[in-house]
């Protein structure tokens, strides 16, 4: 008997539930917007950014101001890429193509790029040894090539 009165009740109280929907609310499928009250995603400002993307974007910002400042030329995209490769590792070679491609940029130029790449996330972890490979990679080009384009200031060894 309790059962069954149980029964009756579960089933009484799921059939008045679905004849007075009380909690739900009638959205018009061709109105142009969602009503306030039904509208619960984050705006832009409520979405944050991870911190390291945030500190990648103002760093980025500063140094690319220093960036444009001090490089009036900047070295073709296949030097850049040598350049990149040679700080990398010790077997890329730079050809005195780039070498002079990079010692007409500027010396500020040179590091300011350094600087900005090695200055992100991903490559923070080697910059310690890759700063000191570009600084020896332009004197390697000043001593190889300097002379056929005058002589720029070199780095301390």
């Amino acid at each position: 008997m309790a059962k069954s009165f149980l029964m009756v009740m579960l089933i009484s109280i799921v059939m008045f539930s679905m004849a007075r929907p009380i909690y739900s609310q009638k959205i018009d499928p061709y109105s142009q917007g969602i009503p306030k009250e039904a509208d619960i995603s984050p705006t832009p400002l409520e979405v944050a950014d991870s911190p390291t993307t945030e500190s990648e974007i103002e760093l980025a910002h500063h140094l690319h101001k220093e960036y444009i400042l001090a490089c009036p030329k900047k070295p073709s995209p296949k030097c850049e890429d040598e350049i990149f490769n040679n700080m990398l590792d010790e077997t890329t070679p730079v050809t005195d193509e780039c070498c002079r491609d990079v010692l007409n940029t500027g010396k500020d130029c040179h590091l300011a790029m350094v600087k900005i790449i090695f200055s992100t996330y991903d490559y923070k972890n080697i910059a310690s040894k890759a700063i000191p490979k570009s600084k020896q990679a332009w004197n390697d080009c000043i001593r190889r090539v300097g002379n056929t384009i005058g002589a720029p200031v070199s780095f301390e060894p």
